[in-house]
């Protein structure tokens, strides 16, 4: 620490260090019930309530995060300064230190720290477990939690920390703190009584991260002049927290007091039977809930996870919401669709973007619903705007972004437990959950079993979702929630229905069905297969018609790439009344040409879209990204679930009679007398075994016929080997795509195995969480087949 220096309660401090800490806690003072969810909240609360002020005490913990600092090795940094401001004494040992010579020497104080603090709350009559534990939560401010072997060598690191001396100076200090905070001697006081788990301990940790980044802004606290009184810095400081935590804009979303679908859509003309479902089940909810909505596109899913997770904020006072979706596309998507939302509500709450592309998006758009709240200066959103950065920003109490930014809170990496407590407070949405890879699907397992265990409500929405699979994330969250292994706990109620809205939460768990609207009643998809790969054209052209518009997915680029030139080159040969307009889309075009190739797409195909004369080619980004409805559909072979929720893009809109009747083209398989063969490379993208199981359904189906036929198939293809007949012919290659498939789910278990936390049941020691740290940012979205 660099600055003044001054005198306080008869000894002198590093004036800048005393100052931080009292920032730091009367910060995390108010931070505290903003950020951390409800039972986190009363998981800490309880844990220090023996000492009376439990939310003070947490404070002052917090405060001290950086009393490591009050060190010979720190202090030595700037030794002159040092040895003429804190005496005789110090400057002996500041001054022997810093002949050492080395140009960094100092033990990293976030160690000292943890060593000091392990010591010092030990003293005061706590478990030596629960002392070490919290100062592994001060100790890791930095992102990473010391280990028992790091704190033990600090320890040997005598001329550093500088021993009992500098020890009974730091522990003067933190007395004197606790004095103008207005809490007693902590030596008087029955620490023996502390217990802390493991939803405490990362509450503490992010609590004190998160008042630390605050409290270090500049602009936040002004360092007072000398001579330094420290009750009077401690009233100003009070004053300066408010407007701190203001500008941090970590202020809760209140939703409406009626959250009801005709209050927060009344432009609806009628509300689905799965939206009036869920509106039921999801009301008057007294705990932390968990809601899985199963039915076909065009369902208003999104709306449904909105209309809940609004109703359980209400209801369980929690401070907002994150959407996450599975690509940046669909968060620019439903980003829209919530500022739409609440712009209809008068509520000018800010919705942060949150991927890797989000600044990028917002700056090109000419208008920002964003920012309906700019005329409100009061909101001081500038401010908050540049605050939500990086790993702050799943702060922000209502957001949208992709998976990804959510799935970061359970990888060993730094400041993880920031990203968990930064949820603990909201509703957490996850859609398509059905397009995750098993990678991907194991760290969900992962990050619900989190998620119970902090007391996290989340909504979980899918057109085509396995039962076996709903099993299996309801068995994940609720495992958490009841501290027992996920095949302990309540199993689902059986049901075939489709739709369907499960409720799962400390009581018994629900599953009720609900009917289909109108749009989606009697969806006969006619199945044309295999469209061989010369055909495609061809078929396309023929289907389409002279004025109607068609799409094709493709599974890998080069497929799309290929399509799209033998389209280009047999248009230009038609007449020019009759040449549909040729588009591409893949994940592999540029930023700008994406955007502007999907905004054309919704203003051409969205609701109420112009629907051209067109052929959209694409790969996967038109079966996840854009609610869009074509006359016809031409797919590549994929897993049932993805064909179904391709064919789902078909008469999405409007199902009048002078539309025809669907039909979903099929190609990309070619069959022979020893079982289907498929597109080179198609084996990175998607299980050939699931293909081949998928196949083994539809080569003899004539039509799909949703929703009747949707549970039937899905689970048969996700179900037991059993559940699918090998086709004669088919054994040696059956048996093969099987074996590898096997290998390729181990293989991306094992990788997600090495990533994510270890599971919060019993006990769970903080260094865990962060030991063998990894890189954030490995998480994908596609079908190995979980």
């Amino acid at each position: 620490m660099t600055g003044a220096w001054g005198k306080a309660s008869g000894r002198e401090w590093p004036h800048p260090l005393v100052c931080h800490v009292v920032d730091t806690a009367v910060v995390a003072e108010l931070v505290l019930p903003l950020l951390v969810g409800p039972r986190c909240l009363g998981e800490l609360r309880d844990a220090f309530g023996p000492l009376g002020d439990a939310d003070g005490w947490i404070a002052l913990l917090c405060g001290i995060h950086d009393v490591g600092k009050y060190s010979p090795g720190f202090q030595g940094l700037h030794a002159e300064l040092a040895s003429r401001r804190l005496g005789s004494a110090a400057a002996l040992d500041v001054d022997f230190v810093k002949r050492l010579g080395v140009a960094r020497f100092d033990t990293p104080h976030g160690l000292v720290t943890a060593m000091h603090v392990a010591d010092m709350v030990e003293s005061w009559g706590a478990d030596v477990r629960v002392a070490r534990e919290i100062a592994v939560a001060l100790g890791g401010h930095h992102g990473y939690f010391p280990s028992a072997g790091e704190i033990t060598q600090a320890e040997s690191e005598k001329n550093n920390h500088g021993e009992v001396t500098w020890a009974a100076w730091r522990d003067d200090l933190v007395v004197a703190v606790a004095r103008v905070l207005g809490l007693p001697d902590p030596r008087s006081l029955p620490w023996g009584e502390v217990r802390f788990g493991a939803g405490a301990a990362v509450g503490l940790a992010a609590v004190t991260t998160i008042s630390d980044w605050i409290a270090s802004d500049e602009a936040n606290f002004e360092s007072p002049e000398e001579p330094f009184d420290l009750d009077a810095y401690m009233a100003s400081a009070r004053v300066s927290a408010v407007k701190a935590v203001d500008r941090a804009g970590l202020r809760p979303w209140v939703p409406p007091r009626d959250t009801g679908f005709s209050s927060l859509y009344p432009e609806l003309e009628k509300v689905r039977p799965v939206q009036r479902l869920a509106e039921r089940l999801a009301v008057d909810r007294r705990s932390p809930t968990m809601v899985v909505v199963e039915a076909p596109p065009g369902e208003g899913k999104t709306k449904v996870a909105m209309q809940v997770g609004a109703t359980l904020v209400r209801d369980l006072g929690l401070a907002g919401m994150y959407v996450a979706m599975p690509t940046k596309a669909t968060s620019n998507q439903v980003l829209v669709e919530v500022e739409t939302l609440l712009k209809g509500l008068e509520d000018w709450t800010t919705v942060r973007l949150i991927h890797s592309d989000a600044r990028a998006y917002l700056e090109e758009r000419t208008v920002e619903p964003a920012d309906v709240g700019r005329d409100h200066p009061e909101d001081s959103d500038v401010a908050a705007r540049e605050w939500f950065t990086r790993k702050k920003s799943l702060l922000a109490n209502l957001g949208v972004g992709t998976v990804d930014q959510a799935a970061k809170a359970v990888i060993r990496s730094g400041h993880m437990f920031v990203r968990l407590v930064a949820l603990s407070n909201k509703v957490v949405v996850f859609d398509e959950i059905h397009a995750y890879d098993t990678y991907l699907s194991s760290l969900l397992d992962r990050l619900l079993m989190w998620f119970g265990r902090l007391g996290v409500s989340v909504v979980l929405l899918s057109a085509t979702l396995p039962t076996r699979r709903r099993d299996e994330l309801a068995a994940a969250w609720q495992s958490g929630l009841l501290g027992v292994l996920p095949r302990e706990t309540p199993p689902l109620p059986p049901s075939s229905d489709y739709p369907r809205v499960t409720v799962v939460g400390a009581d018994e768990p629900v599953v009720e069905g609900a009917e289909v609207s109108d749009l989606n009643k009697g969806r006969h998809v006619r199945l044309d297969k295999p469209v061989e790969e010369a055909d495609v054209v061809d078929w396309l052209l023929g289907k389409m018609g002279a004025k109607g518009c068609a799409a094709v997915v493709h599974n890998l680029v080069g497929r799309a790439k290929r399509t799209f030139e033998e389209l280009q080159a047999r248009v230009a040969t038609l007449p020019a009344a009759r040449r549909p307009e040729v588009v591409l889309l893949h994940g592999q075009v540029s930023y700008a040409e994406r955007r502007r190739t999907e905004s054309w797409l919704r203003e051409s195909f969205g609701p109420g879209g112009t629907r051209p004369h067109a052929i959209v080619v694409g790969t996967q980004v038109l079966e996840q990204s854009l609610d869009l409805d074509f006359d016809v559909m031409l797919s590549d072979l994929a897993p049932v679930d993805l064909v179904i929720q391709r064919s789902g893009r078909e008469h999405r809109h409007d199902r009048s009679a002078a539309r025809g009747g669907m039909v979903l083209g099929i190609t990309g398989v070619s069959d022979t007398p020893d079982g289907p063969t498929f597109p080179r490379y198609l084996g990175g993208v998607y299980s050939p075994y699931v293909l081949m199981r998928t196949w083994a359904l539809l080569k003899d189906k004539p039509t799909i016929c949703c929703p009747d036929d949707v549970p039937g198939l899905i689970d048969a293809v996700y179900g037991p080997d059993e559940a699918v007949a090998c086709p004669a012919g088919w054994a040696a290659s059956w048996d093969k795509a099987r074996a590898a498939h096997e290998k390729l789910i181990e293989r991306y278990e094992r990788e997600a195995q090495t990533m994510y936390l270890p599971m919060p049941i019993g006990s769970v020691r903080l260094e865990k969480l962060s030991a063998q740290p990894k890189r954030a940012n490995r998480t994908r979205i596609g079908r190995g087949g979980k």
